[in-house]
């Protein structure tokens, strides 16, 4: 619950909001794509604390440059038909993998998210 309202709030802020305002975040993602992904992957408070810390450095006295958010996840290995990747996880640490059958659960750890952008809105 208090994720979805934390979500709507964002696209809220990122439709009406930050077009007026214009792009002055020193990050890349900006602030609000940052606190979105934060939101979808993380416990709601975690994702809070994240995106206040965030937004407290976006300012003239820290430097910014690109910080893709990162999560703790448990993921699963599957195979499924293709279909359009939204977001890509990179793990934070190299772990090598070896004969993993399919359905077998990979052990928890820290992962980058980066979302993947449609051709659309790609720089040419």
């Amino acid at each position: 619950m208090l994720k979805k309202i934390c979500l709507q709030a964002i696209a809220f802020y990122q439709s009406y909001i930050s077009p007026f305002i214009g792009t002055h975040c020193r990050y890349y993602p900006s602030c609000s794509e940052y606190a979105k992904q934060a939101f979808l992957f993380q416990n709601p408070f975690v994702a809070t604390f994240k995106t206040a810390g965030r937004i407290l450095t976006c300012n003239h006295f820290f430097k910014g440059g690109i910080a893709y958010p990162s999560a703790f996840l448990r993921l699963e290995v599957r195979t499924y038909k293709p279909c359009l990747v939204r977001y890509w996880f990179i793990p934070s640490v190299t772990q090598r993998l070896e004969n993993i059958p399919s359905g077998i659960v990979m052990q928890s750890q820290i992962f980058y998210i980066i979302k993947n952008y449609p051709k659309v809105s790609r720089v040419r």
